[in-house]
């Protein structure tokens, strides 16, 4: 729970998913199983995406939420994930998407990490994935809930996959995320260890969540 917002946030049907993206769709809806608002999202309502200008995952998902639940007239759940190195101040965090390029090519922001390992002398490092699951009605109340799955960063990178999933362990030591997915959809579950933290987190924000 984040400071200077309400304890419970009072939602009437429906619920827009603030997302185009149609895995991240799928993947929400199955977290969200049993909730009690129909489910619509930014994509049905063909609404506009806002610019991601916040500085933290916070800022970011509280922007999309309060975006989609003005445009739409209806409350609305966002999500926003980082990828945050210690050993490199935290970096990417919050801009982890944004290194990949208009065209989510993870390749120039692994080659920048690597550089930045290399400057410093290091291989290694504790690393995390952040997600904060957003909710906020049309007149931008809001509530959210920030979860976390740490582990350590793997270099070189190791295994075939989008993301930073090949440069994640759970462990010291440990086969990357990336090699232990083999035949997996990165898209599709919140079920991925390095995602692990999201459903709970999810579950937390909905319990915060009051229906009528």
């Amino acid at each position: 729970m984040h400071q200077d917002s309400p304890e419970f946030l009072r939602v009437s049907s429906p619920l827009v998913l603030a997302s185009h993206n149609l895995n991240k769709i799928a993947a929400m809806k199955e977290a969200l199983v049993g909730c009690p608002a129909e489910l619509l999202s930014a994509r049905q309502l063909n609404l506009q995406s806002p610019d991601e200008t916040g500085n933290t995952v916070l800022e970011n998902a509280l922007i999309k939420a309060r975006s989609v639940a003005q445009q739409s007239g209806h409350a609305a759940i966002s999500d926003d994930s980082g990828f945050f190195i210690s050993a490199l101040d935290d970096l990417p965090g919050a801009a982890a998407v944004d290194w990949a390029g208009p065209d989510s090519d993870h390749t120039p922001a692994l080659r920048r990490i690597g550089d930045m390992l290399s400057e410093r002398g290091l291989t290694t490092s504790a690393a995390r994935f952040v997600t904060v699951i957003a909710a906020a009605l049309p007149d931008g109340t809001a509530i959210a809930e920030e979860g976390a799955t740490h582990g350590h960063l793997v270099w070189p990178p190791r295994g075939k996959t989008d993301g930073y999933l090949s440069v994640f362990a759970l462990s010291a030591g440990a086969n990357s995320i990336a090699e232990l997915m083999v035949g997996q959809d990165a898209g599709t579950t919140h079920d991925l260890p390095a995602y692990a933290h999201r459903r709970p987190t999810i579950d937390r924000l909905m319990q915060r969540i009051r229906f009528s």
